[in-house]
């Protein structure tokens, strides 16, 4: 696997939180590592026999491989392979997991690969999230990524802790993360579906429980607040494939 790794306080926060959450807690295993990979024309069975070779072979423990595949939007048709969550001690001493990892990766995996996404670190947002970074419960996911406009990281934050009652009200499982110094800043926020897309049969009146944990005509301001807040939001679907994954 592959490792991509005027100042102001504003900028340098995430910084600060972290070294903060070490000195009081010691080293969270809150951050995951991940990226995605489309397979060629015509190899995609390839592709997936290679996976789950290579994920078997060489990545157990922390380096545990939880391949997903992307159902809908932009990346529909491609492999999603997350690691974590980790700590960055953790992550600072993975390396390259030895030469015999990168010549299988190589060898096997890549002549399969059509492209490969940027690789991402993304860290657990605990205020915003319903659930724990590892309570992965769930198959099937409805992801968006909320990409920040410039300035407005602790509006979308203090929306996100509003939306976080409204998803407790309705006894939705929402875990939040947001990406750390992987490009274009972004939250993403992972509804994890306990029975599958059975559970999207169900009615949940938004807008009745936004009044009653946040008072009258807080979902349009909510919604309001969002579109000031993100430049863009991406949707998409995700299942876990167990059968591609580290057992």
């Amino acid at each position: 696997m592959k490792k991509i790794i005027s100042i102001t306080l504003l900028m340098l926060s995430p910084l600060l939180l972290v070294a903060e959450d070490a000195k009081t807690t010691g080293p969270k295993k809150g951050t995951i590592d991940t990226y995605m990979v489309m397979p060629k024309d015509g190899h995609d069975t390839a592709l997936k026999a290679a996976l789950a070779a290579h994920a078997q072979k060489f990545h157990s423990g922390n380096w545990k491989w939880r391949v997903y595949s992307v159902l809908t939007g932009p990346d529909s048709g491609a492999y999603m392979i997350l690691e974590g969550p980790n700590s960055w001690t953790d992550i600072e001493g993975r390396g390259d997991l030895g030469p015999e990892h990168q010549k299988d990766y190589e060898a096997n995996i890549l002549p399969h690969v059509e492209k490969s996404s940027p690789e991402m670190y993304a860290t657990y947002v605990k205020g915003a999230s319903t659930t724990d970074a590892a309570a992965f419960s769930t198959n099937k996911v409805l992801v968006s990524n909320c990409y920040l406009k410039p300035g407005r990281g602790p509006h979308a934050l203090d929306d996100a802790k509003a939306w976080k009652k409204i998803y407790e009200k309705l006894g939705i499982s929402v875990v939040a993360w947001r990406t750390f110094y992987s490009g274009e800043q972004c939250y993403i926020f992972a509804g994890r579906l306990k029975d599958g897309f059975k559970d999207l049969d169900g009615h949940l009146d938004f807008r009745k429980a936004a009044d009653e944990v946040l008072g009258a005509g807080a979902l349009d301001r909510l919604v309001e607040s969002d579109t000031a807040n993100y430049s863009r939001i991406v949707d998409e679907i995700i299942e876990f494939k167990p059968e591609l994954s580290s057992k």
